[in-house]
Order: structure tokens, then sequence, then C-alpha cells
């Protein structure tokens, strides 16, 4: 289906892609795996008609191609999930969907595009009402959506029943009862998709926000697009979710393929390892349980009866050396509670501390636009934390020279990987995985109480990912409190001594928090709001 040769990318005197050559056969799925800054996203934009390569051939069943834009992958038969739902939340399903259909600026037929939609998702075994507004559906419905865009948006190139003269998507045209064109019923064995549907799906982090339960289901959906002899591409830092679907597994590093491995040939810590270029420390491995928390210990961080937006009547005490993680689907509840405990939002009601009255240390759950400011250069970034700031203060002004010198000596500590200029570099040219690592910096090397840590390791490789679960530990060791707010089941039950579900503001279980080694089908059900198996 899809064959790269000696595909290379450069960006100046920068290689992101070197020499790489990749196969896709349909009726296969393949892993991408990665470090952050490893070339994965320079390659999926290639295949998908946002970059053209420096040097190399793209072919497209045996044949040379060139993808000068998305579009023109789309109509190869390529489409692509992205990691972060790119609808417009008031729109219904059907608008959406039109939207990115081939033809621009035609009148919208509500009752034909919701006839189209039900007939696409029958054929991948799911219901959708396309009149159902965007804002209304809940993640793993959102990423179905997706999932139908990218494969059927070359489906209405011909007969869609939009009629070419300009109009809004309010504007609903007459109820036309025309058949729906390029529909499969449900195949009960191996089908050649259509030539009008996506015959390659790329899928970039699609299971950063779901629940185990969804992630299942859209495992199902992919198996199923499989079986269609769909060709799919699966990027994914989670090694364990990448081993349980895919067929080959291939290793990016620096811009190179490394290493590819047929899945049953392979493991977790083989493939952590070909990432990463180094042994790292068992990525399944998990420290051993903290006894539960002895009532005779005063706890640390104290927060009693928090509501504020979704947030409603939270309460939590975390002992000093303690981890309470909160597993939840984002939008419950999360977002207002680092914002209340950081500062930058007032509760409607109830109080929160640290017990000896150290500051609370944040890792805040976007670093690009809330954990950094893109256009500062590093000692800049470093200076927004007031203890460093008087540090270095003079009488009148900062001594940036001090503030330099401090973050020189931090970004060696913690192995932040920059330019020639180093503290002078500016956040915005720092890899994801290294802004991180500023962050952590900033937040744990100055003193504090208790860390509220949310969603520290979001977009991260296993290498990164494993030095900031490691900081966190430490700081525990040190005798801080520790929150770990994570959208990530793995990585809540990985680090955390006791465990918590955040939904709808409410926090789950309402008596004794959970262990880590609850049965995982408990904690997903606390996620999606089944309180009855707690």
């Amino acid at each position: 289906m899809l064959e790269l040769r000696q595909i290379t990318k450069t960006f100046g005197s920068f290689k992101a892609l070197d020499e790489v050559d990749l196969v896709v056969r349909e009726g296969e799925i393949v892993g991408l795996l990665g470090e952050n800054g490893a070339g994965k996203s320079t390659l999926m934009n290639i295949i998908g008609g946002v970059l053209t390569p420096t040097a190399g051939q793209l072919r497209w069943d045996d044949e040379p191609v060139h993808l000068a834009s998305p579009r023109a992958a789309t109509q190869r038969g390529i489409g692509v999930v992205h990691q972060h739902f790119m609808l417009v939340p008031v729109f219904t399903v059907a608008e959406n969907i039109a939207l990115h259909a081939p033809q621009a600026g035609a009148v919208f037929n509500a009752d034909e595009w919701n006839a189209r939609i039900q007939a696409w998702a029958q054929t991948l075994g799911w219901k959708i009402d396309g009149t159902q507004r965007v804002a209304d559906l809940s993640v793993g419905e959102l990423q179905r959506v997706e999932i139908l865009k990218a494969l059927f948006a070359n489906d209405t190139a011909q007969g869609s029943g939009m009629e070419d003269r300009e109009s809004s998507i309010e504007d609903r045209g007459s109820n036309q009862n025309q058949p729906v064109p390029n529909l499969q019923p449900p195949a009960s064995k191996p089908q050649t998709p259509s030539s009008n549907t996506a015959r390659l799906l790329l899928l970039d982090e699609p299971t950063a926000n779901l629940t185990p339960a969804e992630v299942e289901e859209l495992f199902k959906t992919l198996r199923r697009l499989r079986e269609q002899q769909r060709g799919i591409i699966f990027v994914s830092h989670k090694l364990n979710e990448v081993l349980a679907l895919c067929d080959r597994i291939v290793i990016l590093r620096h811009g190179r393929i490394v290493g590819e491995r047929r899945t049953m040939e392979t493991n977790a810590q083989e493939l952590a390892t070909l990432m990463v270029g180094r042994e790292l420390r068992d990525v399944d491995q998990r420290p051993p349980v903290k006894p539960n928390p002895d009532a005779a210990t005063a706890p640390r961080l104290i927060i009693e009866n928090l509501s504020g937006g979704t947030l409603r009547n939270f309460s939590l005490s975390i002992q000093p050396g303690e981890i309470v993680g909160l597993a939840g689907v984002d939008g419950n509840g999360q977002r207002e509670l680092v914002e209340i405990l950081s500062g930058l939002r007032s509760p409607q009601g109830g109080r929160f501390g640290v017990a000896d009255g150290q500051p609370i240390a944040v890792i805040p759950p976007d670093r690009q636009t809330v954990g950094l400011i893109q256009s500062f250069d590093l000692a800049e970034n470093m200076a927004l934390n007031p203890t460093l700031r008087a540090q270095c203060r003079t009488r009148f002004t900062l001594n940036w020279k001090a503030a330099r010198q401090k973050t020189h000596a931090l970004m060696q500590q913690f192995d932040v990987r920059a330019p020639a200029t180093a503290e002078r570099t500016l956040a915005a040219n720092l890899s994801g995985g290294n802004q991180q690592k500023v962050i952590i910096a900033r937040a744990l090397s100055f003193p504090h109480g208790a860390v509220v840590a949310a969603d520290p390791t979001r977009g991260l490789d296993v290498g990164a990912t494993q030095f900031v679960h490691e900081q966190l530990r430490t700081a525990t060791n040190k005798g801080a409190a520790v929150l770990l707010i994570s959208t990530d089941l793995d990585e809540v039950i990985q680090l955390s001594d006791r465990i918590g579900v955040l939904y709808e503001g409410r926090l789950l279980p309402s008596a004794e928090l959970l262990k880590p080694d609850t049965n995982r089908e408990i904690i997903g059900a606390l996620m999606g709001g089944n309180t009855m198996s707690a």
C-alpha cells in the first residue's frame, strides 16, 4: 500500500528525518514509537501531506506519489486522526463532518447528512446520532466522530446532495430523498475498502484522554478496520497499548529507524531500550506501596470542601512522603482543582493549605500555555519562581548573572538539553520533553511542602516519563506530599500509594480511597461514573 524510501527531511541545518524506510501493508496495524523529537510528527506530516520530504520517495500502490497537501493525501485515501480533536463544539456531528467534505461553500442538507453518517457508523458497528451537538458528546464519542471524518472525508466527493452554491452551514436545504452513495453494509468477511474511503489511517496518540473502557472500544474498532483490509499507523508513547494492538512496531530515534519488531517477538523493556538508546529501569516495575496512612501522623496537604466551577465539595488529606493519585477523564474538575491550588482561581467555598506553612509547588497540565512563557529564555522562565527571584535580588533589581548561573546548574542537574546558548535559549525552541524538565526543575528545586502534579508526563516518551516519575518520588523521599492528577490511569497506578477518581467534580469513591492493586475495571468504572462496583 504505502512505501517510504530513503525519506529525509531537513529544517535548515537540522535533520529531522534521515533516510527513513517504512512499509505499511493492507490489513496491518503498525505501531510507531520514538522519544520526543525522534521525528514521529515530521514523518506523519509527510505521509499526511502537510510537509514534503527534502529527499527520498513515497510510493502508493507501488507507484511514485507526490502528496503536496493534506487534500492530496485525502484524495489518495489517507486519513488522519489528530491527538487533539479538531471539531467545532457548537456544531452538530453532521455539520462537523460536512465541514470536512471536499465541496466548500455548499448548502447543508441535514436529513441527508444524518442518513449518511448513520450508514457509515453502521459499517463499524456503531450508532451515532448526527443531530447531536459535539459539545454534548463524551470523549469516546468525539473520538468516533474524528475517525468517521478521517475515514469517509473523500466519500462525499460524488453524489453528496450538496448543491454547489455559496451558503453558510446554518442554511438548511430542502429535504431531498436521494440515495446515500458509496456505503457498504456491515461485512461478515474482510472486504476491500471503497475507493472513496480512507485505505490508510494515521492515529496520533489517540488514547490520551480515554477511559480504559473507551480504549478497549477504540481497539475493537481498529481491529475491525484491519479486517476490512485497511492499513493503520498507530503512534503512541504507551508501550502496553502498542504491544496489545499492533502487528509490527517501528522505532525511531534521532530521525532514523533503529529497529523493527514483530509484536509477538518483543517486550516493553526491549522497546524502551531501543527508543532511548540505553537500558532503562524495568518500565513495568513500581516501588513498594507505602503502608496505609497512620492516623497519628499529621497530614501535610489538607484540602477541605473545595468548590469552584465543576469542582464540588472536594476534600482530601495527604501525608508527608505520600503520593495520592486522582484518575479521571478531562473535564471533570481537574482544571478547577489545579487552578485553585495554584492560586489562579478563587474557590467558591472551602479551604486548603500545607500544615507547616511551606508553599505548594505546581506542575501545570499545559506546559506550553501555562507552564512556560514561550518567548522568554530559560533563565527568565526559571525566575518566575519567587524563591529564585528572592535569592538573586539586589537592592534595586534582579541579578541576572546569578539567575543565569542558577538556571545553568539546574539544567545540568535535570538533564535539560538545549543549544549552545543554554540558559539563554527561548523556551519555544526546546522539545516537549525538555520543556517539561524545565518546569519540573523550577517546581521541585526550591523549598516546598507539597507538590501538585497535573498530567506531568502527557505527551512525553518513556525515558522522559521515567525521569519525571523519579523526581516526584525524590520529592516524597524528602517529605513532600504529592497530589498526582492524571488522565493516564497507568501513571496513576504506577506512582500512587492511594487512588481516587474525579467524576463531575466529585471525589470517588466517597469513602476510603483505593489501593493501587485495585482491579483496573473498578477504577475504570468509577471514571465513567459507575459507583456500584467500588
